[in-house]
């Protein structure tokens, strides 16, 4: 018996269905989201690559204008305005978060490399072949190209500074010119060697290596720490007015308060001055205990008082009046006063009352500077391992693309440092594993071999860009570079300044390992969370009183 159903029930089925996509349809809707933000940062790959303008907010949630050549830092500005509002994007863009977040560099790679994938992946799909099959061989796949990357790998620890510094010229090449990049890649090695000699077994502390910048200013490097401040911060002392050698340095993190232990008391507990007589004597014997402080610290052998918080103006001008150089309100960044302990080798004291000698830093010169719209008092010739990074520039744009070239270049020779080991760069990796996948595929039974050649296909992505974004017909740079791998792994990359094929470890160009293997595997992993999805909810609805939040603040 058949059941007519009624015209409600129809259109309830047609709404549902306009909010659900299946199998083809979602597989477009999730390929068509990851195209959107590989062709976001697929410009911006290699030495040669684009910048990006980029409309977003800073942390105070004021407008800002930023131009950007990483994948990473292009996620964190969209993300610290509107956001990704489609959803596979924001999984997308989560999926290689850690990239950034833990490695500083090879973000863009692994955008890539995933998208060539996806676009691979559901190709195969397409022509029959299971998801499943597809995430099988790549698999395989992931797991043969750690064997080819142990085999191309070489050996490096925090000593080599002629490698070391061959990977921070590496990591900065699309932010500086050649001789810039030069300069600062020499100290940024010099510096981790410092931080490795000095660290526990073989870990570097990147988090003891600060980078300032400021137009103008010369590059140098302080072993130790420089506390910097805006001129405008508000601070009661006047600083250090003439530089001191070596200077004793006491380091406080609360208020110095005095009146909290004044000993006069009218009756009962705590300060009450019920007479002006009573008046007089608080005032009296509160000054005498602030300069009897300030006698205790000279005669300590204290030079310069550094505070966290600000002080009254009447213990500064008591302590400057026995001679000591104060240094308050050191907030930028509040950590900054632990770090200085690091570098003095004193230890932080939240009570003047427990200040003995031991806790005192020492310094071979402290000295005060101005830079741009900064006050910055320099404590060099320190004995713990803490340094900072000077360099300046024309303009604030080039400023601030030093100074984040920089901080990155840290990170990724740390890891260098820490890990071990070192690949060849210029395409080199990914050219090897390719090349090694595509001849071992025979080997691999059953479907799953499509799927292991679809890999090799996807990573010959990655020296296609760079030809493309260099300058050079990606087909001609892609057979040149199987030809040279054809016999086995080698250091054959792409030269960005002639398209030709040159051996990557005699041009210095060199990456810690792990970027690339975390390239990998972060491709693969984000491949297996989109790749087998096969319907999408609610995809065209709008959520006009949903407003998304970034994730990061």
């Amino acid at each position: 018996m058949a059941v007519q159903r009624s015209d409600d029930a129809r259109l309830d089925d047609r709404d549902r269905n306009d909010w659900t996509l299946r199998d083809e349809d979602a597989r477009e809707y999730v390929r068509g989201a990851v195209d959107a933000t590989v062709t976001l940062v697929e410009s911006t790959y290699g030495p040669t690559g684009m910048e990006k303008l980029v409309g977003t907010t800073d942390r105070r949630n004021r407008d800002d204008l930023r131009r950007i050549d990483d994948a990473g830092r292009l996620f964190e500005a969209i993300e610290s305005g509107d956001g990704f509002g489609h959803p596979v994007a924001a999984l997308f863009v989560d999926g290689v978060d850690g990239m950034r977040n833990r490695l500083h560099d090879g973000t863009t790679a692994s955008v890539l490399l995933a998208g060539a994938l996806m676009d691979e992946g559901f190709d195969l799909v397409e022509r029959g072949l299971a998801p499943s099959s597809v995430i099988v061989g790549y698999g395989i796949a992931r797991s043969h190209a750690g064997e080819v990357l142990d085999e191309l790998a070489r050996p490096v620890d925090a000593d080599d500074e002629e490698t070391l510094a061959d990977v921070a010229a590496t990591t900065m090449t699309t932010a500086l010119d050649r001789d810039v990049r030069r300069d600062l890649s020499a100290r940024v090695a010099a510096t981790v060697r410092r931080l490795g000699d000095a660290g526990d077994g073989d870990w570097v502390n990147t988090d003891h290596a600060k980078v300032l910048a400021a137009p103008g200013v010369e590059t140098r490097t302080d072993d130790g720490l420089v506390l910097s401040r805006p001129a405008d911060a508000g601070p009661t002392g006047r600083g250090v007015t003439e530089p001191i050698t070596d200077a004793r340095v006491a380091i406080v993190d609360r208020e110095i308060d005095f009146e909290e232990t004044a000993s006069v008391l009218d009756g009962g507990e705590g300060v009450h001055l019920s007479s002006p007589q009573a008046a007089t004597r608080y005032r009296t014997e509160l000054a005498a205990r602030i300069d009897a402080a300030a006698e205790r610290l000279v005669e300590g052998g204290v030079d310069v008082v550094v505070s966290q918080e600000k002080l009254d103006e009447s213990v500064v001008t008591a302590f400057e009046r026995a001679g000591l150089s104060v240094v308050d309100k050191a907030t930028y960044p509040k950590e900054d006063v632990y770090r200085l302990a690091t570098a003095t080798g004193g230890t932080v004291v939240s009570n003047l009352d427990d200040l003995t000698p031991d806790h005192l830093g020492r310094a071979e010169r402290v000295e005060e500077r101005r830079a741009g719209d900064e006050v910055w008092t320099v404590f060099d010739g320190c004995p713990g391992p803490v340094a900072t990074l000077v360099t300046g520039g024309a303009t604030q744009a080039e400023v601030q693309r030093r100074k984040t070239a920089v901080e990155d270049a840290f990170e990724t020779v740390a890891t260098a440092a820490i890990d071990g080991q070192v690949l060849p760069g210029a395409g080199a990796p990914a050219a090897a594993v390719a090349a090694s996948l595509r001849e071992g595929a025979t080997s691999v039974s059953g479907r799953e071999q499509l799927a292991v050649r679809a890999f090799a296909d996807a990573l010959e992505r990655l020296p296609a860009t760079l030809a493309r974004n260099a300058g050079y017909d990606p087909v001609t740079a892609v057979t040149d570079l199987r030809s040279a791998h054809a016999s086995g792994p080698t250091a054959t990359g792409l030269s960005a300044e002639t398209g030709e094929p040159i051996d990557a470890w005699t041009a210095g160009i060199v990456e810690p390992r792990r970027v690339f293997s975390q390239a990998v595997e972060t491709a693969a992993a984000i491949v297996e969370q989109l790749l087998t999805i096969d319907s999408v909810l609610y995809p065209n609805v709008e959520l006009y009183s949903y407003t998304p939040r970034p994730e990061r603040e």
